[in-house]
This record gives C-alpha cells, structure tokens and sequence, in this order.
C-alpha cells in the first residue's frame, strides 16, 4: 500500500508555517516563514497577499525538499488563515487592496456606525458582534473607491491564497463556514449570506464569495503552482477553515464540555456545543461555526493580547535579556517569569488592561492598555505579572459569560496550546484564576495537524474528525487550581471588571481627543 501524507499551511499574524503528516498523525517536518505586517503609523497593520503567497510556496517547497517525501504520495493540501480580515480581488484574480485585519484601526469608525446602529441583528443571526469584514469593505468603498470599483470579490487570505494555488477564477473565489461569524453579513446558523445585513450596509451579494463546506474540495493545484512548490499537479485542495477552528480541531475542542485556551497572539478561550446560541445579553460570546455539522464553538479573544508579551519584552526587558544571556535562562521571557513566579498572587495590588488594540468581548474599540494602582515599590516583574495576571482576568470573565449562555456546560479541565503556553507561571496563574485545571499539549502544532486531520476527512482517509482529533492529541503538563488563591483571584477578577465598566467613559473622551498636526 502507498504511503499518504497530508499538507497542513498555518497562515498566522505573524509566520506561516506549512508541516507535513502521516496518516498516523506523526509530523514529518515543518518550515516557518515570517510574515509580519507593514506598520508605518498608528493604527495601520498591512499584509501584502502577494508576500504572503511567497511564503507559502517557499515552506512548501523548502518542506518537499527537507522531508524527501515524494509529491506522488501526497495525498492533499490544506491550508487556514487569519480570520479577522479581508482583502479585494480583481476580475483576473489579483489583489486590489493589502490584507488587513483588526490590528489595522483604521476601519475603527465603520465598526462603530455598524455596530452602534445594526448590533442586535447582526449578533441575532451571524452569531457574533465582530462583524469585521463587513465594515472594512465599507471601509474601502470610501476610502479607496477606485479599488473598490476593480474588486470582483471579496476574499478571506486563505481563500486568496487557495485560489492562487488553484488557478482558480475570480467567481470561484471561496470562504469556508468557519469564517462566516466574523463578516457580518452571514445567516451563520444556515451557511448563507443574508440579504438583511448586505442590504442594511449596501453591500452587493455579487461582491462576496461562494460559501463553501470546509471539507469540500475547492481546486487541484495548478501546474505552475506545483513547479512553484516541489508538488505534484492535481493535488487536491481542501477548503480549510480559520486559524483559531483549526487550533481546536488540532487541540481535541471537537465535543460538549471540552474547553481550549490558545495562548497566542489573539489570546482566547472557546467552548464546544451543540447549540448555536448568540449572546445577546453580555455581548462576550462569539459562535463560530465548527467544521463538524451540527457543533459550533462559543469563543472571546483579546485583541493582539499575545503582542502585549513581546512589547513589554523590547521595552521595558533590556536587562532581562542581558541577564537571559550571561545566566544561560534561554530568553527574557524565561527571566521575567523566573521573577514574577516570585511575587505574590495579585502583584501586590497592580492592575493591568491588556486592551492595547480596543477591547474585542465586548467589542469596544476605544480601550487601550493601563497600568493602575502602582507605587514606587512596584518593579519590572510586578508590571509584568499584571500582564499575565489581567489576561486570565479577562478570561475569567469570558468564562462567566459562556456559563450563563450555556449553564449546562460542565468544564472539568482547559487545554492549553499556543506560545504562551510554554509558561509554566501563566498556566497556574490561569489555573488558580479560572479555578480549573489546564491540561498542555505537547505538540505546538495544533492548527497545522488540525488541517491534516481535515484534509484527511475530506478525502475519506479517517471516517470521524472527533476520534481522530482525539487520536493525534498528545497532553503533556496539568496545573491544577489552588482552592485559596482561587477565592483571592475572584475578587481582583471582580475589581478588574470594575476597572474597566469605569474607565470606559475615559477611554471615550481619550478616543475623542485630536492627534497634533504635524508637517513634514
């Protein structure tokens, strides 16, 4: 018998990383490329799609090589992407504008018109207040119309860059389920676009993709794609889905009462259920769809949470990067965790709001990030523990909401995955707060098998997303909760939620305040 391998394209804020799988879920090898955006200014985050097509092909290419699997034996290619973003595409299939997502602010006053005059219809029927790709495509129309007027489609980057691979047209241009809770302009629970919400924002249903399932397959790689990558032409092309489904396909998120914890960039907690249910009342709750039929995945994030780390480390960590360096600890992350872990729980009273890029559950885009209740005994690692400390608040309170919206849900543990879950600090520290045990995975590859394992249904190569989810998982560490430092963490939990119900009327006025003028 042949030997099948499966390609899975990771498409993060920051790299993209193609992997190649066995059939057994054994990663054969893996190759990362930087993709950062462009920021020349405040508020500004550009991804050229072109770069980031580049990046791909180059991994792919580099992974055919370094792993000498033969092309003949693979067996599909599927790919996710970031999901908070859009991007015009020509009649010819070229872009008309860059890739932007919400790190870009500069779509900011759309959000609010949309949200300030359409939210309760907009969460009612997509599922979610992050209608991010409705307003940037309003966005665009005003402010670039002549990109606008060439744009045929609207496209997600994966569905971009799949059509790229595909040599698809410009009406084959797709977006798969999973993405449809964040455009704003979805009948998420019934997978099409509704006439309500386009017709609310003037938006054409002719400018916006086909909806496709995420097991669907969507094109066969082209032959100057497959010069271009070291792979065979007529390798099937898998749909995908978002990056963050994908982290919990790949992290076993695939049933009722399981819990996920993606510590990365866009930190977030998600649940799994059987019931499509917005949350009207505290407006915390996202519904993404899974791409398993009948499961959707409630879900809250920070905005750029995991970038808040690497700021504080370039900033403020110069000496810890000496010290990493001349005391073998690795890295600065490594040194502030070594001094925070010795800190009492709380940060001897010092707040953080980790909001640096708005807040995104509940969406507000005024927040920005503070400091608050800090004295002059207070240290670097003090201010670095309030980083950690207010994310696990901020998820705590998510956690709260989800419960009330699904009061049959009984978590007995959060598995933990992403970057910053190779803190041993974060993870008691979000254990404690939570008051639950977290779980971490071994693998750090969990949105790349969790396209293996599509890419596999897909072809009928595994017969059950679930138990092969489960099959590939590979748990490493529990951190269980501390009954006492729980009870303390629910009451600076609490106040931190009355921090921010109070100065969100300061973050407005501050939102409100005039940049100076400036010449050149």
């Amino acid at each position: 018998m042949i030997e099948q391998y499966l390609v899975g394209i990771d498409i993060g804020s920051s790299f993209t990383k193609s992997s190649i799988y066995s059939v057994n879920g054994r990663l054969l090898g893996a190759v990362k490329r930087d993709t950062h955006p462009h920021q020349p200014g405040p508020g500004i985050a550009e991804y050229n799609p072109n770069t980031i097509l580049e990046a791909v092909l180059a991994s792919m290419r580099e992974l055919v090589e370094k792993t000498a699997v033969s092309p003949a034996n693979i067996a599909a290619i599927c790919l996710d992407g970031m999901q908070s973003g859009t991007l015009g595409i020509d009649a010819d299939g070229n872009p008309t504008t860059p890739f932007t997502t919400t790190l870009d602010l500069r779509f900011a006053p759309y959000l609010n018109q949309v949200l300030d005059q359409y939210h309760d219809l907009i969460r009612s029927i997509t599922g979610s207040g992050q209608p991010t790709i409705a307003p940037k495509i309003m966005w665009i129309r005003d402010a670039f119309p002549d990109a606008y007027r060439r744009t045929a489609k609207f496209a997600t980057i994966s569905g971009y860059l799949l059509a790229k691979l595909g040599d698809l047209a410009a009406d084959d241009i797709f977006i798969d389920i999973t993405y449809l809770w964040v455009s704003g302009l979805s009948d998420t629970q019934h997978y099409t676009w509704s006439d309500d919400l386009c017709t609310a924002m003037d938006i054409p249903i002719e400018k916006l993709p086909r909806i496709v399932n995420s097991t669907d397959i969507v094109g066969k790689l082209s032959a100057a794609m497959a010069d271009a990558t070291g792979l065979s032409a007529g390798t099937p092309i898998v749909a995908g889905m978002a990056d963050q489904v994908a982290g919990f396909i790949g992290a076993g998120i695939t049933q009722p009462n399981r819990m996920a914890d993606n510590a990365g960039t866009y930190p977030l907690v998600a649940l799994c259920s059987d019931k499509f249910q917005p949350d009207m009342k505290n407006r915390v709750a996202e519904i993404l769809p899974s791409p398993i039929p009948g499961y959707w995945n409630p879900a809250a994030y920070i905005i750029g949470g995991g970038l808040t780390h690497h700021w504080f480390k370039e900033t403020f960590a110069f000496a810890d990067q000496m010290m990493a360096q001349e005391t073998g600890q690795g890295n600065a992350y490594a040194v502030l965790d070594n001094l925070a872990g010795k800190l009492a729980p709380g940060s001897e009273k010092l707040f953080f709001i980790p909001h640096l890029g708005g807040r995104a559950s509940p969406n507000n885009t005024n927040y920005r990030g503070a400091w608050f209740g800090f004295s002059w005994t207070h240290k670097r690692e003090h201010f670095y523990r309030a980083i950690l400390e207010a994310i696990a608040y901020d998820q705590y309170l998510m956690y709260q909401s989800f419960q009330e919206i699904f009061p049959e849900t009984n978590v007995s543990e959060i598995t933990a995955y992403g970057g910053g879950s190779q803190s041993p600090l974060w993870n008691q520290i979000k254990a404690d707060v939570m008051g639950v045990p977290y779980v971490c995975l071994a693998r750090d590859d969990v949105a790349a098998v969790g396209n293996a394992i599509l890419a596999g249904c897909a072809l009928g190569i595994f017969d059950d997303m679930t138990a092969t989810s489960e099959l590939f998982m590979q748990e490493s560490t529990r951190y269980e909760p501390d009954p006492v430092v729980h009870q303390l963490y629910r009451q600076y939990a609490a106040f931190y939620a009355e921090l921010l119900n109070r100065t969100e009327p300061a973050y407005a006025e501050l939102a409100a305040l005039p940049f100076p003028n400036t010449k050149d």
